[in-house]
C-alpha cells in the first residue's frame, strides 16, 4: 500500500500537469490562431506571424500558469516571471530556429509545420518550467 505522502505527491503531479497541458493547449491554439489570421488576412509571412504570436502566446501561458497551474494546489511554489521569461524566451528561440528550418527545408504546410514545433517546444517547456521556473 502506498503512503499518504506518496499518494499526496503523486496527486499533485498529475494535477500539475493537466493544469500545464490545459493551459499550454490554449497558448498554443491562440499561437495557432493568431498566426493563421495574420498570414491569411494580413499576407504576413509565416516566420515573422510565428514571432508575434509567440509574444501574445507568451502572456496567455505566463497569466495561466501562475493563476492555475502552480496557483491551484496551493503549494508555497511560486513562480518566478524572470525565470519563466528566461525559460519562454529560449522556447521562443528554440521555435522560430525549428519553424525556420522546417520552412526551409520541408514541403510541410505553414501550419504543420507549426504544429509540429509547438509539441516539441511543449515538451521543452514543461521540463524547463516544472524545474525551474517555478521554484
Amino acid at each position: 500500500m502506498r503512503s499518504p505522502v506518496l499518494m499526496t505527491t503523486a496527486l499533485k503531479l498529475s494535477h500539475r500537469l493537466i493544469y500545464f497541458t490545459g493551459v499550454g493547449i490554449c497558448a498554443a491554439i491562440v499561437h495557432l490562431l493568431i498566426v493563421f489570421n495574420l498570414v491569411n488576412f494580413l499576407n504576413l509571412q509565416p516566420l515573422l506571424s510565428n514571432a508575434i504570436a509567440f509574444l501574445i502566446a507568451f502572456n496567455v501561458s505566463y497569466l495561466g500558469h501562475k493563476y492555475f497551474t502552480f496557483n491551484q494546489l496551493q503549494d508555497k511554489k511560486q513562480l518566478s516571471l524572470p525565470h519563466f521569461f528566461l525559460v519562454a524566451a529560449s522556447a521562443g528561440l528554440l521555435n522560430e530556429t525549428l519553424y525556420y528550418l522546417l520552412l526551409r527545408f520541408t514541403t510541410l504546410y505553414y501550419i504543420a509545420a507549426l504544429v509540429f514545433v509547438l509539441s516539441i517546444v511543449a515538451v521543452y517547456n514543461y521540463l524547463f518550467s516544472r524545474f525551474w521556473a517555478c521554484r
